[in-house]
């Protein structure tokens, strides 16, 4: 038996409330895709460039992979600091929706560094020497897959010390007008 309890005002709970469950940190092969694109990428590196001008090249896409790698690998592994010990103490870490500016802000910088990511290459093309651009390119790819890759694998790693396995829930209903409401959100451990 399954007992839910809820942060958000109970008034909010209706009949039709449901909760959906995923792998933490995300698909269940996320490691495995993460590896094989960062090991792809790498080779692809490895095999494209002159010997005689890699440490050139090896610089350019480790500027280029620093940002993305640091992007999106810092604020994961600081929340997950934060919320291991919750899992820890209670089994759950579980936060109710919150709206406001502060969920606005977090939209916009995750809309501009994506564009960053998307549209930076192209621009580079214009401005950079080939050779520079395509070790740019592969060192974001770099950075980007790498971040997931190494995050995924201190998830596991962290599973496996603590005997748990992670698992993603949301708490949510249709309202009036059929749209989906959050009503929270957060990470459960779940004994293996």
């Amino acid at each position: 038996m399954n007992l839910v309890i809820f942060l958000t005002d109970p008034h909010q709970i209706r009949k039709e409330t449901y909760m959906e469950t995923g792998g933490f940190p995300g698909w269940r092969h996320q490691t495995q895709l993460s590896g094989i694109i960062l090991g792809l990428s790498c080779v692809t590196f490895a095999l494209l460039f002159d010997p005689k001008y890699v440490l050139k090249e090896w610089i350019t896409a480790l500027v280029a992979a620093c940002p993305p790698f640091l992007a999106l690998s810092l604020p994961q592994f600081l929340e997950f600091r934060k919320i291991s010990h919750e899992i820890l103490n209670s089994g759950i870490s579980r936060k109710p929706r919150q709206h406001g500016r502060n969920e606005l802000v977090k939209a916009c910088l995750a809309v501009v560094f994506f564009f960053i990511i998307v549209l930076g290459p192209f621009v580079l093309f214009f401005f950079t020497p080939p050779v520079v651009w395509l070790a740019s390119v592969l060192g974001m790819i770099m950075g980007l897959s790498g971040s997931q890759f190494f995050f995924s694998l201190h998830i596991k790693r962290w599973e496996r010390a603590h005997g748990v396995k992670l698992k993603r829930f949301t708490v949510w209903f249709r309202d009036e007008r059929n749209r989906r409401v959050i009503l929270e959100y957060g990470v459960r451990a779940e004994k293996i």
